[in-house]
């Protein structure tokens, strides 16, 4: 079982509140972040994850775009039909193949908010909300990690086996 601790929720917390006082000339400034660290947040958290080396599929189109009459008032959250085909985490490594179901949860913090591609391969941390399975994106990151060059999948292996499992800011 993975999960997200209560830092990471206190953090997210206060991107929001920096982000509503932030003004139109404002920057959003965020933490550097990658596999590993995803690997040891989800890993503390009472949530569950499953972890997915796949192909990420859905709708572009669906993503959110800050109004240009106001980019401070796009949604807080979107979420998107998904799926995502490739292999599954086990004790072994990725081994399983699936093509499972997603959501694809886009959140906003004023006019920053989260992006993905559609048919690039990702490593993702799949929070599992009841029978749901949901990849959440923010503006500083979230649980998806591009994969196109094979790193992230090694960089989370290599955490699973109880090797270096370095976060980003400390590399």
């Amino acid at each position: 079982m993975f999960s997200l601790p209560r830092t990471a929720t206190l953090m997210a917390a206060a991107l929001a509140a920096a982000a509503s006082l932030a003004g139109p000339a404002s920057a959003l400034s965020c933490v550097p972040w990658g596999p590993a660290d995803g690997y040891l947040e989800a890993s503390k958290s009472d949530k569950s994850y499953v972890v997915v080396d796949g192909i990420l599929r859905f709708d572009a189109s669906a993503l959110p775009k800050a109004p240009s009459d106001d980019p401070n008032n796009t949604p807080p959250r979107t979420a998107i039909p998904a799926s995502l085909s490739g292999k599954l985490l086990t004790e072994g490594g990725f081994q399983r193949e699936v093509e499972l179901p997603v959501t694809l949860e886009i959140l906003c913090l004023g006019p920053w908010c989260a992006s993905a591609e559609d048919g690039l391969r990702y490593v993702a941390f799949l929070e599992q909300r009841g029978d749901e399975l949901v990849l959440e994106e923010n503006p500083c990151g979230g649980f998806g990690f591009s994969n196109e060059d094979g790193q992230a999948a090694r960089d989370v292996l290599a955490c699973h086996a109880g090797r270096a499992c370095t976060p980003w800011r400390d590399r």
